[in-house]
Formats: structure tokens, sequence, C-alpha cells
């Protein structure tokens, strides 16, 4: 895990149940060698208090939006003026980062839409350009799965916000389900990550190997993902609502077991983290292009994940200027089959490399659809999306898979963010026979 050493970082705790694990998470953080100062709503101490954050920071804890009123065990040093009326202020811009750990469904909101009237929302509102704010989302299945709390999420994520992803687990309602937030420990090593990226010298092991190797350090990994985009005209394409998330997720959890990762993605919106992670990230427009620019890769590939939603067909002929409606009631395009880049690369599969494709179906026929394609395409895997269920397929953070191997295995996962998907999926091609 990259090092917090001597980085100054603000804990935000809002009002989830979840809020119990706050301590905890302040308590990974100071021992990743950061200095940590909690800042907390009237939610968040319904399931916390002010002075066990106070004991696990070693530092005041802000609970109100108000001069004054913080708690004070141990007292504050003057230089942090957190008493004057623009506390918030000076404190962002004494941070490296933010944290809010756990970040609620209300919380999301108010940052979607600028609420910032309580203390943890004013202070992420006065962070400085070029500060991360990272939060963790906690909550009931049901709520995280609201439209409304995944395009907040969504908004928020175009516009540089950092989100660790909840997990599949045990719930306060006693369900089973994704809204768990992560253990404080993958927290920690999450956000380190991003505010820290760049890695720390592998210790050595008693018998003189590395200790903890990643599962695929050494491998070189390229991953296509998103959409193609097929031109009609100038202004005008054929297209899909690929987000490219999961293409994402795939690059910089390969990079986290310690691969070189090339990821070929075509037209979304950008990923700031794949650069802080070294992702080495080539952009393409159309299926022709991005047909090109993987069997440049191909050669050297160990790995080849191809889970880009590449148009099958597009316009035979595509006009250089924008076509005009005219007086008809209809218009007639002629389309041609785009290249199968899956069947063209399997096509010079070496031995020793393993393929992986992915398989968006819907309905009853989805998964020998999926089996089919695994092996017309003469594939080692086959990830299947089955666009019915909830919460799966194009434009969510969450994801619902199975996973069909040559050997004959059928691994159906429950639903769960698209970054613990990628690790079910990387997981399964390192004991691939």
């Amino acid at each position: 895990m990259p090092s917090l050493e001597n980085k100054r970082i603000i804990l935000g705790v809002t009002g989830s149940i979840a809020a119990i694990k706050a301590p905890a998470v302040a308590r990974e953080l100071v021992r990743a060698g950061a200095s940590v100062t909690c800042v907390a709503t009237d939610g968040a101490l319904q399931f916390t208090t002010a002075e066990e954050l106070s004991e696990a920071s070693g530092q005041p804890v802000i609970i109100s939006i108000f001069s004054g009123q913080e708690h004070h065990p141990p007292a504050p040093s003057s230089s942090q003026r957190r008493g004057s009326d623009v506390w918030h202020v000076h404190l962002a811009r004494s941070a490296d980062a933010m944290l809010i750990a756990p970040c609620s469904a209300s919380a999301i909101g108010m940052l979607r839409t600028g609420i910032y009237d309580n203390a943890v929302t004013l202070v992420a509102a006065s962070l400085p350009k070029g500060t991360p704010l990272v939060i963790v989302p906690a909550m009931d299945e049901d709520m995280w799965l609201q439209a409304a709390v995944q395009e907040n999420l969504a908004w928020l994520k175009r516009h540089g916000v950092f989100v660790i992803e909840p997990v599949v687990g045990k719930l306060a309602s006693g369900l089973t389900g994704m809204g768990r937030m992560p253990e404080p420990e993958d927290i920690v090593e999450k956000f380190a990550r991003i505010v820290a990226p760049a890695s720390s010298p592998v210790s050595g092991s008693a018998n003189g190997e590395p200790a903890g190797t990643p599962a695929l350090q050494g491998k070189r990994i390229l991953i296509t993902g998103g959409p193609t985009y097929e031109p009609i005209d100038a202004v005008r394409f054929i297209g899909n609502r690929s987000s490219g998330k999961m293409a994402a997720a795939l690059a910089i959890e390969s990079k986290h077991m310690g691969a070189d990762v090339t990821l070929i993605l075509g037209p979304t919106t950008p990923f700031p983290l794949l650069e802080k992670e070294g992702v080495s990230l080539r952009t393409v427009g159309t299926a022709e292009e991005m047909l090109q620019a993987v069997n440049a890769e191909t050669a050297t590939a160990d790995i080849i994940i191809m889970s880009a939603a590449v148009a099958d067909f597009a316009p035979e002929h595509a006009s250089e200027g924008k076509m005009k409606k005219g007086a008809g009631e209809t218009m007639t395009l002629t389309l041609k089959k785009t290249p199968d880049i899956l069947a063209e690369i399997s096509k010079s599969k070496r031995p020793d490399q393993i393929i992986v494709g992915f398989a968006l179906e819907k309905g009853d026929e989805a998964e020998d659809y999926a089996r089919k394609k695994l092996l017309e395409k003469n594939l080692d895997m086959i990830v299947m999306n089955n666009i019915a269920d909830e919460g799966a397929g194009f434009g969510y953070d969450t994801n619902k898979i199975t996973i069909f191997t040559k050997s004959g295995e059928r691994i159906a996962l429950p639903l769960m963010s698209k970054e613990q998907c990628a690790k079910e999926i990387l997981n399964r091609i390192t004991i691939l026979p």
C-alpha cells in the first residue's frame, strides 16, 4: 500500500449506520502515517461519538458549522484557526485530501446539488481545486439502487470526485446485498492508492523471495472497453450506451495485481484514476480503429480481455457534411458489418495466451448464447451480463455477471460493484488451467 506518511487528511463522517466503523477508519489512517482531523454531522453522532473519533485520530473533532462548537480533547492549536468563522476554509486548504466514510445517500445528494449546511459538506465544498475528495457510500441495497443515488454518483464522478464502491454483504436491515461499507483497512488501502499512487517497495520474505508478490506480477494485459461510434455523417453516429466503467475497473484492478496494463477505450467520459494508477491508455472512435489498436498490442499480451461493446454495423457510406432532413418521412441507411475483433484475434491466439470475452445478452436464452460464443470464438473464458437483471449492464456502477470457462465451469455472482466484479474476473483468470 502506498504510504500516507505526513499526509494531512480530513475524515468526514455522515449519518449512515456504518459510521460505527468510522473510528476504525481513523485509526487505520493514523497507522498509515497520516495526520487526521475528523468532521462529523449530527446524524453521524447517532452511531458513533466525538470522543471515539477524537481518541482514534488524536485530534479535536468538528461537529458544527458554527465557530466554537467542536469537541476539544486535546485542545486545537492556534494555527488551525478553527474557532473563526472561516475555519472550514483554512482546514480545507491545509489538507492533502478528504475522505468521507461513510457517505450517506443524503450527503451524496447534498454534494451533487451544492447544499452545504453541515460541517462535512461545508469542508468538502471548500477544498481547493486539485485536492482529492474521496467518498465511500454506505446504505441498504434498495437505497443504493435508487436512480437518484446512481445519477448523483455519476455526476460527482464526472466532476472529479473519487468513489470507493460499497460491497456485497450483510446489511443493517438484516438482509444481504450491495451497499455494505468495505472494511476500514480496505478503504484506507484504496484511499492511499488515490492520494499517493506510487507503489512502495515490496519487502523481502525470510527465504529471500518477495513477500506478497501480486498475482499478475509481470503479466502484460490488454483490455478493450467502452462503445464504438460509427459515423453516419459529420455529427451523427451509430453507437451504444456503454460507459466503459467495467473496463476501467478491470484496468485499475489489474494494476493493483501487478500487471502492465494497456486499455483501449472507445468514446466515454474521462476516468482520472487511470492515469494516476499508471494504466497505458489509447482512445479510439470506430470499430476499425479499435481493431487496428488491438492488432498492434496482441503479439505481446499475455492476457486479452475484450469488454468493449463494439457496434455490429456501420453505415456503408458516411457523409462528410451534415445530412439534411429533407421532405421525406423516412430515410434509408445501408449498413455493413464491422470487423469481428474477437474472432480476428482468436485466429492468431498463442497456446500460452488467455483471451476473455464479454457477452451482453437478455432473456432466457442468454446463457446459451454466451456458451456458444465461448466455443465459436475459441475463448478461455466469457463473462455474461444479462441486462434483464436490475442494476446490470450499461451505465450502472453495479453489475451482475455469470462467468463461463472453457473447462465447463459456471460461476454465477450476485449484484456487486464493478470494482468487485473486476476482482472476481481477474481472480478467476489467475487460476485458469
